[in-house]
């Protein structure tokens, strides 16, 4: 007796069935990439709340050991500079904490991190880097120069304002929006000043903010 030879019966995908499939798998991908830039940007934002508070605390603790005195600040790329030297106690822009009477003064924010540009990846603390500004720097004078600014998550230096209640060394008031100072990131648009419709000044809404 002649035994049939076994065969077995394949049946492919078809086109429509594999233009489905493919559908799925890119509308997977592009939820999970969503997904992970949505936590990716709260995770900026996040740090970059904490890192204000911890500036503003330690702006308020220099205030009281400089008897109730503020420097002064426009909220310009320089008044980063301005925020770095009094709050790491480098006056003289060398990257390390100035000597007073033979000792080395210490930081009033300790997380204050000296980098080199670009790398502020999986830095811990915040970073301070050297920045090439052109800007005007205290008393009106314009100073051009590469100074160390502080840098936010998004890799743009910290602003800083003098309060609109306290008066600089000429007795003027400073140009911030509260009372006493404003330290500030421009946030993930990196966009600063705006205008209100009560033509009045704000801050753009994305900043992150000291007093919010």
């Amino acid at each position: 007796m002649k035994i049939p030879p076994f065969t077995t019966a394949t049946k492919g995908f078809t086109l429509i069935e594999i233009l489905i499939a493919t559908a799925i798998l890119a509308a997977l991908a592009a939820g999970m990439w969503e997904a992970s830039a949505y936590a990716k940007a709260r995770g900026l934002k996040n740090t970059a709340t904490a890192q204000v508070q911890l500036l503003e605390t330690a702006m308020n603790a220099y205030r009281t050991d400089s008897g109730g005195t503020l420097p002064f600040g426009r909220g310009d790329e320089y008044s980063s500079h301005v925020l770095y030297k009094t709050l790491f106690c480098d006056h003289d822009n060398d990257g390390e904490p100035d000597t007073i009477d033979g000792a080395t003064a210490m930081p009033y924010c300790p997380t204050l991190v000296i980098v080199k540009k670009h790398d502020t990846e999986n830095q811990e603390g915040i970073p301070c880097m050297k920045y090439k500004i052109s800007a005007k720097g205290e008393g009106g004078k314009r100073v051009s120069g590469k100074y160390y600014l502080i840098i936010d998550p998004w890799g743009n230096p910290y602003r800083y304002r003098l309060g609109y209640e306290v008066e600089d060394e000429k007795g003027k008031t400073g140009p911030g929006i509260n009372p006493d100072f404003d330290i500030f990131s421009q946030g993930p648009d990196g966009l600063g000043q705006g205008k209100t419709n009560a033509d009045e000044d704000a801050d753009n809404v994305t900043n992150i903010r000291s007093w919010k």
